[in-house]
């Protein structure tokens, strides 16, 4: 291997304050304060003074918010649209035609599901979670499935499942095998094994030892989105705009999803497109709704897009902390944080790591996964794909083994928990959506991902 850099004080400090956050989290205490103070020393120690902690506290944070802007406006212009809708009764007519699919709460879990997995191959999960969010999740909370359970069933399915392998787009592919030096098509085949393994394994464990479970324990305070099943219970007369609004709202959003395949538009753009189409939507409704009164039509829309970034703010600004201190030893983000004086920090210790470790088939395969998973602390789960392909490259010419294989297994495993189901600010999507805390999820997500992965691992090192 080639030579690393010394591990310095700040990557210690870097290293300790990770292990401390999760250690936090296991306990269900607030991280913010470690978030804090992580960045308060990092910056003292790299910049030389305690001024420069207070700055790196507050960079971290506004790092963190250029980031994960596009999610928070994404998130907050569907509320919108969805605050829009349920004034005018719209919501409410959207969820019966999914009620009749979904019979109860564990058939409903499956739709969101799998309806979710088929959305996230061809646009990925952050545009399908708008979709599904929007128009699914009120209808499996109406038949029962706890908002949590419904949250799972969007995160393992999409960001897990279809991200991992992402076969359809194949993005993750090919980042992964041009740093492996391989071909995509390689690194694509190789992942279907893996990415059957981790997806059956994890959902297996979802569904027998967690969702069964809190559908069964769930009560009628579980969720405020219960009120669609005592809607549905009465009859109500709804006017025509909100009759129309039902139909038009997922008849414009199916239409986009096949532009978006016919056409090519992925990731960043179709959620672009989602946003447009969202604000023009809320915008046409309020003004009908208003019967011509301009005025009256643009305070609704004001008001309805306010509550939308009051409640994406809400849920995304104790986040930014935690996302911020990550960020700090992340490559792309340090120097932006600290400066010229930012360090990767994260790939200075997987590289001491992967030079101290005696190496063979079988600890290559889990250091593997266990180094994309710390790569993946930063919620992107894209950002290092590059490094899970160098590393697959070096490791496979030193102990001839498949690079393909190994290279597969670090993508997976990064995106499985940097992707958005287990890293609490990569749930945001979801979490923002159903109004489940992004803690409380990764909680909920944390085994069977680890199963996953560590299915994925062994049929990589079986078939390497």
């Amino acid at each position: 291997m080639d030579t690393v850099p010394v591990l310095t004080t700040a990557h210690w400090v870097y290293a300790a304050f990770v292990v401390l956050v999760f250690v936090f989290l296991g306990l269900k205490r607030d991280t913010s304060i470690v978030a804090i103070l992580g960045l308060f020393l990092i910056g003292w120690i790299t910049l030389g003074s305690p001024i420069g902690g207070l700055q790196t506290i507050f960079n971290g944070m506004v790092r963190a918010g250029i980031v994960l802007l596009d999610v928070v406006f994404i998130i907050s212009i569907v509320v919108a649209l969805s605050k829009g809708l349920e004034k005018m009764g719209a919501l409410q007519l959207m969820v019966s035609p999914f009620k009749k699919m979904m019979r109860g709460p564990k058939t409903a879990f499956w739709v969101v599901g799998i309806v979710m997995f088929i959305f996230s191959l061809f646009i990925w999960p952050s545009p399908a979670t708008a979709l599904v969010g929007s128009v699914l999740f009120p209808a499996a909370l109406a038949a029962g499935l706890p908002a949590i359970s419904a949250a799972q069933a969007m995160n393992l399915f999409g960001h897990g499942a279809a991200l991992s392998g992402d076969f359809v787009i194949q993005a993750a592919p090919k980042l992964t095998a041009e740093a492996a030096g391989i071909p995509a098509g390689d690194v694509v085949s190789a992942s279907i094994p893996l990415d059957i393994a981790a997806s059956v394994v994890a959902i297996t464990i979802a569904w027998f030892f967690i969702v069964r479970k809190d559908i069964k324990n769930q009560t009628k305070t579980d969720t405020e989105y219960l009120k669609f099943k005592e809607q549905s219970e009465t009859k109500v007369e709804y006017s025509k705009l909100a009759k129309t609004a039902a139909w038009v709202t997922p008849l414009v959003f199916v239409i986009a999803v096949v532009l978006f395949i016919v056409l090519d538009i992925r990731g960043g753009d179709a959620t672009a497109v989602l946003g447009g189409i969202s604000l023009v939507l809320l915008a046409v409704f309020c003004m009908f709704d208003c019967k011509g009164k301009f005025s009256e039509g643009m305070e609704r829309i004001t008001d309805h897009v306010r509550e939308g970034f009051q409640f994406g703010m809400k849920v995304f600004s104790p986040v930014f902390l935690v996302a911020g201190f990550y960020l700090v030893g992340v490559p792309e983000h340090c120097t932006a944080i600290l400066g010229d004086k930012g360090a990767p920090l994260i790939i200075d210790i997987i590289n001491n790591l992967a030079n101290v470790i005696p190496m063979n088939k079988v600890v290559v395969a889990f250091l593997q996964a266990a180094l994309a998973g710390l790569t993946g602390l930063d919620g992107s789960g894209f950002n290092d794909l590059p490094l899970m392909g160098a590393l697959a490259q070096s490791w496979s010419s030193a102990l001839n083994l498949n690079t393909a294989y190994l290279a597969a297994l670090g993508q997976i495993s990064m995106i499985w928990i940097g992707g958005g189901t287990i890293i609490p600010w990569a749930l945001l999507p979801v979490s923002a959506i159903t109004g489940v805390p992004a803690v409380d999820l990764a909680r909920k997500n944390f085994w069977p991902c680890i199963g996953g992965v560590l299915a994925a691992t062994i049929v990589a090192i079986i078939l390497m």
